[in-house]
């Protein structure tokens, strides 16, 4: 869009040629870049920055003629640096005598695309008018002034080393890494950007690890007459950090560069992903527990209990679960598709192999409520066996905190109609969620344990049946996987409040494990 400067006069001119307005002696119009443009190109850009394209258009002078069918036109730089393609600004505008406007924005940007070495690159614009100054109108063309692109290329390289990348649980690891800067200096004398520190963690501070700390500096920066220290270009900085791995597994390095470019002060671009993981032979057995609902006092009750191999080798050996029953709670059966149960001991188990990935049929446990139970319990469940290592065994319980209502409470609705039906990947860090609701309320879901994985849904339902909810990684959970390269099961919770619920009946909620991945689906 054009903005006016100087408010135009408004003219038409005639078929035939005329003095517009009457009086002129001409015009010598005035066009350049954009203010938008030139504060862009003010300083260095990068490979890929987007140049907002625009122009300005002076017809100024107490004696002006009006002008029409201006047209604007800038040569691009090809990707060797030299002048290239000629794009159109604007056309057939009409302009008079003592009027500015700027803009003429609203086409696609030039993005920056030069050949390696390549550093500067020219910018022209061009412009053409009909003068109305007389009897004869007269075309006259011209050059603004042009800009001139100036590239900086700031590159580092990392390697990450690991003395060991696999082994069995408890597996310490120690890293080495290695970032050197590798930002090529311009083909006009101007030295390559140097990174600046931009951590709390000291001077030197300027890469980080999600999946190790802390990173400890230990060589490479030359000593400096003046400034910070900062990563110049050639220098390598060394860091190394130790983890001990307890769960098996596979595990990549995510490191994060945490500083700035000396020259444009911009955020430095990240490293590229693809370290060498870590890998902790073993299976690891994980379990959930989950009910739906309160639970009513003399009356009946159903928890479900899942268990998971998130480990790296399948399963072997019997695997047993077994059902911690609180005070005010009694097993009256207990069971599973695959699985050999005693009610006695509320426990069950199984011999067969279970996959990387995968999960057994769940175990139901009915239970009967006390007729004067405490208001809350908590039943717990612990998985055991399947060839799990000692180390691997700190997520083998589960822990379902159930509220007791009396009789005398406001019901909620009933669980039997709340129901998450099912789950599916769509790629690009989401998952669809179908869920059976009793009828009119909100249906949340959110992280059932480490928050910030998820973006938390919120979906206002008007009936009973099934709704479907889309679920969002967040930006930390994103970033996981974009460097990982691999998919995550993340526990959620799905929550369900009815229509005009007294503030005193709790939601009625279910947990579900789901799988994000930012690949689309097979």
């Amino acid at each position: 869009m054009a903005v006016a400067l100087i408010p135009a006069l408004a003219f038409a001119p005639a078929s035939n040629a005329n003095q517009s307005p009457v009086g002129c002696t001409g015009s010598n119009p005035v066009v350049r870049f954009a203010t938008e443009t030139m504060n862009q190109l003010d300083s260095f850009v990068r490979p890929g920055d987007s140049i907002v394209l625009g122009a300005r258009i002076s017809n100024m002078g107490s004696s002006a003629c009006d002008l029409s069918e201006i047209s604007v036109t800038v040569r691009l730089p090809a990707s060797d640096g030299t002048p290239g393609e000629v794009r159109t600004l604007a056309s057939d505008v009409d302009l008079a005598g003592g009027a500015a406007v700027e803009g003429f924005t609203e086409g696609a940007p030039y993005v920056v695309d030069l050949d390696e070495g390549i550093f500067n690159a020219p910018l022209s614009i061009s412009w053409q008018a009909t003068v109305h100054g007389g009897d004869q109108d007269t075309v006259i063309s011209g050059e603004g002034t042009g800009l001139e692109i100036k590239l900086t290329r700031p590159r580092t390289s990392l390697q990450i080393e690991a003395d060991r990348y696999s082994g069995g649980p408890p597996l310490t690891v120690g890293f080495t890494y290695s970032l050197t800067n590798q930002s090529p200096a311009s083909n006009t004398g101007v030295g390559g950007p140097s990174l600046a520190p931009g951590g709390t963690g000291g001077l030197r501070d300027l890469l980080s690890d999600a999946a190790c700390a802390p990173l400890v500096y230990q060589s490479g920066d030359q000593p400096s007459l003046v400034g910070e220290p900062a990563l110049d270009p050639g220098e390598t900085w060394k860091f190394t950090c130790s983890r001990t791995f307890l769960l098996p597994g596979t595990y990549e390095s995510q490191p994060l560069i945490t500083g700035s470019s000396s020259v444009d002060s911009r955020p430095w671009p990240q490293p590229a992903s693809g370290f060498i993981p870590v890998t902790v032979f073993g299976s690891d057995l994980t379990i959930t527990k989950s009910h739906e609902g309160d639970l009513l006092a003399g009356g009946s009750g159903t928890y479900e209990v899942l268990v998971s191999n998130s480990g790296s080798l399948a399963s072997t050996g019997t695997v047993t679960v077994t059902d911690q029953i609180p005070e005010g709670l009694t097993v009256t059966a207990i069971s599973g598709e695959g699985w050999n149960c005693d009610l006695a001991t509320a426990s069950c188990s199984r011999a067969d192999s279970l996959p990387v990935g995968g999960s057994f049929p769940p175990v139901i446990v009915d239970v009967t409520v006390a007729d004067d139970p405490p208001s809350l319990v908590t039943n717990v469940a612990t998985v055991s066996g399947g060839g799990e290592s000692v180390a691997a065994g700190t997520n083998n319980d589960a822990s379902d905190p159930t509220k007791i209502r009396k009789p005398t409470q406001p019901e909620p609705p009933k669980g039997n109609v709340f129901k998450v039906v099912g789950s599916t990947s769509l790629g690009n860090g989401m998952v669809s969620l179908k869920v059976r609701v009793p009828g009119a309320g909100i249906l949340i879901v959110d992280d059932a344990k480490k928050i910030d994985l998820v973006r938390a849904t919120r979906k206002k339902t008007r009936k009973s049946g099934n709704v479907k909810v889309v679920l969002k990684a967040n930006r930390q959970l994103r970033r996981t996987l974009a460097r990982s390269g691999a998919s995550r099961k993340v526990k959620i919770r799905v929550s369900f409040t009815a229509a005009g619920n007294p503030p005193n009946v709790s939601p009625i909620s279910a947990f579900r494990q789901v799988t994000f991945d930012l690949r689309p689906p097979a």
